[in-house]
């Protein structure tokens, strides 16, 4: 079951688990952070989901990093000639790339609050560099942490969604998936999950009242991710 769109108050019975994506969905769209790198390096082309859609060699390569075949240190250097960056300053790619790249408070202390409920919470993670994982939220608000890179898989791959399920250890039907990018709904859906598609935290809401679930209330008190 696929829901357009992803309220704070008891968990619907019918749910036990959570798989959840990153980008974009517990951070702020990443698009806009990785822009204001290319502007800070005073490149004015094409803007980074352009050129990542737009432009093939772009495209293989980062895919080539979310399932573990290059780590950042080794695709750094590609990336960086591919996007006009001198070579002298390729190994700031990434940390540029992610420096703006701030979570979304309401999504996290949601997360949060579903963990300290007793629901079961994982992440499914494209990635491209480990370090963003290293902030706490990671450790504090997931039972669960599948990052593409560590585990030679990445979504929209049947296998992900899998690898997700086993480590939860619950059943697809009583879990329910968030991710921003559509295709990667269609593999989730089709394993039995309940697939929520995220455009923003008020249609988050909206689709999860619609599965009947009502997220906890969060403590007062945010924790810093």
């Amino acid at each position: 079951m696929a829901v357009d769109g992803p309220t704070l108050a008891a968990v619907s019975g019918a749910y036990e688990g959570l798989l959840i994506d990153v980008g974009g969905v517990l951070t702020k769209d990443i698009f806009p952070s990785f822009d204001a790198y290319l502007a800070r390096e005073g490149l004015d082309g094409p803007s980074f989901r352009e050129l990542y859609f737009d432009t093939p060699a772009v495209q293989q390569l980062l895919h080539r990093l979310e399932v573990g075949e290059l780590h950042h240190t080794e695709a750094q250097g590609p990336l960086a000639e591919m996007l006009g960056v001198p070579a002298e300053r390729a190994d700031g790619v990434f940390p540029g790339l992610y420096q703006e790249l701030g979570f979304v408070p309401d999504m996290t202390d949601a997360v949060e609050a579903l963990r300290r409920s007793g629901v079961r919470t994982g992440m499914l993670s494209n990635s491209w560099w480990f370090p963003m994982y290293d902030r706490p939220f990671y450790a504090r608000a997931f039972d669960v942490q599948i990052v593409s890179g560590l585990v030679g898989l990445r979504k929209p791959e049947r296998a992900m969604f899998e690898k997700g399920l086993q480590e939860l250890g619950i059943a697809p039907e009583r879990v329910f998936f968030v991710d921003d990018f559509e295709e990667n709904l269609m593999p989730a859906a089709e394993l039995g999950l309940a697939a929520v598609h995220f455009t923003g935290i008020d249609a988050f809401r909206r689709a999860l009242a619609g599965l009947g679930i009502a997220l906890p209330v969060p403590d007062k008190e945010r924790s810093i991710p």
